[in-house]
């Protein structure tokens, strides 16, 4: 056997494979199909390969724990409403849900500029029961929007924030629609994933990509499921910045990852109801309460 000419035939060979899979690489470029971040070793490395940013303030970890709560919506008595003063109440026929109307606006210029998860706390305590059990959210238009906290962690059902408040034109306080949970844990407490490891699995899964800013990273209890009782699961949230530099919007999303079972969730936003939203009026205070059967008429 001429062992210099097979020597030959098989450096031939690999060259040949070597332009092919060459090639292949080459067209699996332009079709998009690698993935879109470079597998670096260890995440931190990962995020500056990739020009990933992480939020400037320290993310804050107290109370995170793996459990699991079970929410029960509180019946509401007429009898605990007495003590509320100066406005006028009615409770649901299931009794869950309270529509309140002041007997004289109320002005909270100073809580509406501070606009904060505490700024409300006096209002709260004073005209809501139980006001101490919630934060506030968010303002769209003439409605503010509270969620509740368990334990002094906030937690969120997708587009059913239990507390909404009404403003009239003059950014003052007519009335309220309340829901409240009571919360029961599960006694199984399990380890919870770092929000390091929730951003990583972002990562691995394209919801973060090149050039993403994260802005923020919160630990709170998630409702997904419409479903009686709630369950609250406990989640990273994850803020992502996806804005490209050729955008004429934001990208803004939130991404939920399951502390205990690492799954992934699209908060915000929720793009298997846009269509729905889009075609919808503008909701006024009653089309918060799934209990379409009762309505509040504020009169100012």
């Amino acid at each position: 056997m001429n062992w210099s000419r097979t020597k030959s035939i098989f450096i031939v060979t690999f060259l040949m494979l070597n332009v092919f899979l060459g090639w292949q690489f080459v067209d699996k470029i332009r079709e998009g199909q690698l993935q879109s971040i470079e597998q670096a070793q260890g995440i931190m490395e990962r995020l500056e390969v990739n020009n990933i940013t992480l939020p400037d303030q320290e993310v804050n970890t107290t109370g995170a724990r793996g459990v699991v709560l079970e929410g029960g919506l509180s019946l509401f008595t007429e009898e605990e409403l007495e003590v509320l003063p100066n406005q006028e109440f009615e409770i649901s026929p299931s009794g869950t849900t309270i529509q309140s109307v002041f007997d004289e606006p109320i002005n909270v210029d100073e809580a509406l500029e501070e606009a904060n998860d505490q700024s409300f706390a006096m209002f709260l305590s004073q005209n809501v029961l139980n006001g101490q059990d919630y934060v506030f959210l968010e303002r769209e238009d003439n409605y503010l929007y509270f969620n509740q906290v368990y334990e002094q962690i906030e937690t969120s059902v997708n587009e059913q924030e239990p507390l909404i408040i009404q403003l009239n034109d003059e950014d003052e306080i007519i009335g309220y629609q309340q829901r409240h949970f009571a919360y029961e844990p599960n006694p199984e407490e399990r380890e919870i994933v770092s929000y390091m490891t929730a951003v990583e699995v972002l990562l691995d899964n394209h919801y973060i990509s090149t050039n993403n800013d994260v802005i923020n990273i919160e630990f709170g209890y998630y409702s997904l499921a419409d479903q009686t009782p709630r369950f609250f699961s406990p989640m990273w949230a994850v803020t992502v910045d996806r804005t490209t530099d050729f955008a004429e919007e934001e990208d803004i999303r939130i991404y939920l990852v399951n502390a205990i079972l690492m799954e992934q969730h699209q908060w915000y936003p929720d793009e298997s109801s846009i269509e729905e939203e889009l075609e919808e009026e503008e909701p006024g205070i009653e089309s918060a309460t799934p209990e379409e059967e009762f309505d509040l008429q504020i009169d100012e």
